[in-house]
């Protein structure tokens, strides 16, 4: 049973959010039996959360020294965490915190056969352009991945924080955690939540997102959930290149003793030229990166 609860709220210019929901959390977690400790991450917003927010025993409050992004915020107030349970929700208000007690108490009810719970954003109350460009985003990344994740934008999620020990990446992290718990076969039960209209501030998350989004999909589906060494992985994409540049070479020497195609001429041989370059540049990295890895 979690009898204890850490939650992480990581924030950039959410001055205006923040106290209501600080003011909600303590509220409802009022009305059960669970330690409670807050950690709000102030991700260097342009106003200094702690010019908003009053000091109280169960908060701390850590500013990041630069901008260093939501999964990094995360991490940080996870090293942080006395709890060995953590939950992370945003700081812009849109989850009502009964939805935390929703989700601890569907944990507590699975303990010892779920390691993560997750909500579903019900009926979202986001500007139809958002929504669009983001179920967009699910649908490339479920299909680039097979995951079977259904709301991976709802960073509401309630798990153990030993769990991202080896998850301590760069970059958009958040928005595809659960793939990374699911490919590691970490069994995850996902719940809808209430979604409420943003009242203060503006979103810090645009279409421009998808792009990064695609690229650590890729990455997800090239290292089986970024499990695999990364110079095994280089090797496969030169080997891929290799294969394709001596396939090239067999098809032009086809046509030239066969068709009298001169090879200098051959678009095909040229293509195998190309590939044959990639696949030693890549080759050639693969080591670099053994050497990188091992590095004392």
């Amino acid at each position: 049973m979690i009898n204890s609860l850490s939650i992480i709220i990581p924030a950039l210019n959410e001055e205006e959010s923040i106290p209501k929901l600080l003011e909600d959390i303590d509220f409802e977690f009022k009305k059960i039996n669970c330690a409670l400790e807050i950690i709000l991450v102030d991700d260097f917003s342009n106003n200094k959360l702690t010019n908003f927010i009053s000091k109280k025993e169960n908060l701390k409050i850590i500013r990041n020294s630069s901008r260093l992004g939501q999964y990094r915020s995360t991490l940080i107030g996870a090293d942080e965490a006395s709890n060995d349970f953590i939950c992370i929700i945003d700081g812009d208000g849109q989850n009502p915190p009964k939805e935390i007690i929703k989700l601890l108490n569907l944990f507590n009810e699975n303990f010892g056969d779920v390691d993560v719970v997750a909500g579903i954003r019900n009926k979202r109350k986001d500007k139809p352009i958002r929504k669009y460009y983001s179920k967009f985003a699910n649908f490339l990344i479920r299909r680039l991945t097979g995951s079977k994740v259904i709301d991976l934008g709802c960073s509401l999620k309630i798990f153990n924080k030993s769990l991202l020990e080896d998850l301590r990446f760069s970059g958009d992290i958040h928005r595809i955690l659960l793939i990374l718990f699911e490919k590691r076969g970490l069994k995850i039960i996902q719940k809808e939540v209430e979604h409420k209209e943003r009242t203060h501030g503006k979103t810090n998350y645009g279409f421009g997102r998808i792009i990064p989004v695609f690229v650590d999909s890729l990455i997800l589906l090239i290292t089986s959930g970024m499990q695999t060494t990364p110079r095994y992985v280089l090797g496969r994409i030169s080997t891929f290149f290799l294969v394709i540049s001596v396939i090239s070479f067999g098809i032009s020497l086809y046509q030239k003793y066969f068709m009298e195609t001169f090879v200098h001429r051959n678009p095909i041989f040229l293509l195998g030229i190309t590939f044959l370059f990639i696949s030693v540049q890549l080759f050639i990295s693969t080591i670099i990166t053994f050497f990188i890895e091992n590095k004392k």
